[in-house]
């Protein structure tokens, strides 16, 4: 329904004006047409439809229903829902929504959800969500999840991640995992950039001692290093070499015909 307005005549007392009875029903039609947009209980006004605020300061508190914001400084909580905020200075609390900032210096803290930053300088703090950020400063810290980033200059603190950045800083000895290894008697561990530690031993003398790696080198075997384990006096018959290798296999052997446990390591891609 359109605003409904008196008619108070031209001049006071002049005849022109609505009657008495018209004009309070105008009255009354207004107040129910603002009133049928609100639920009101305790002296607090809950909006049924969307509420839509243009070039205002405004603290907006919203639970169940979208929220818009333009050329605003604002302060929005949201329980459940969407925000959508642009050219706006903004701090957001979001719970089990997606929030959506563009053109904006933002902070924003999401317990559950995706956040989607362009061209901003975001401090953002995240867990069990996914980050994309792109062309921005910005610093990260996830406690779980992946962060992907692009075209960025990034200070990253990921526990249990995946980072994908051009510099990443790692303050932890046993926070980082990069490959897969194996800790066994014979194992193995991948390095960055390809290379492959193998390491393991083999009982070996003069006609026995062959090693098959645990991983085959796909690229090759760049070095292996063999040391006889012997208890006691030195005794050189026992010095173990190798005679043969490729990228899966070596053959060790020593000068003696008791076998000794020999140890290896060896480095490849």
């Amino acid at each position: 329904m359109a605003k409904q307005t008196i008619g108070i005549g031209t001049t006071a007392n002049d005849g022109t004006g609505d009657p008495l009875r018209d004009a309070f029903d105008k009255v009354n039609d207004n107040f129910n047409e603002v009133y049928s947009a609100f639920t009101f209980a305790s002296n607090n006004a809950t909006a049924a439809n969307n509420i839509l605020i243009g070039n205002s300061t405004v603290n907006t508190v919203a639970n169940s229903i979208t929220v818009s914001i333009s050329n605003s400084t604002s302060e929005v909580t949201a329980t459940s829902g969407s925000l959508l905020v642009g050219n706006s200075t903004v701090n957001t609390v979001a719970n089990s929504i997606t929030v959506s900032i563009s053109n904006s210096t933002s902070e924003v803290t999401a317990t559950s959800g995706s956040i989607l930053v362009g061209n901003s300088t975001v401090n953002t703090t995240s867990n069990s969500s996914t980050i994309v950020v792109s062309n921005s400063t910005s610093s990260i810290t996830v406690s779980e999840g992946t962060i992907t980033v692009g075209n960025s200059t990034v200070n990253t603190t990921a526990n249990s991640s995946l980072v994908n950045a051009t510099s990443v800083t790692v303050n932890s000895n046993t926070g980082l995992t990069l490959g897969t290894s194996d800790t066994s008697a014979n194992g193995f561990t991948y390095l960055p950039n390809g290379l492959i530690i193998q390491y393991g031993s083999v009982d070996a003398n003069t006609t026995v001692g062959d090693i098959t790696f645990a991983n085959v080198f796909p690229t090759g075997l760049y070095s292996l290093t063999v040391t006889t384990n012997i208890a006691g006096a030195y005794d050189s018959t026992y010095q173990s070499i190798v005679i043969a290798s490729n990228t899966s296999t070596a053959n060790v052997r020593t000068g003696n015909v008791t076998a000794k446990s020999v140890s290896y390591t060896a480095i490849g891609k």
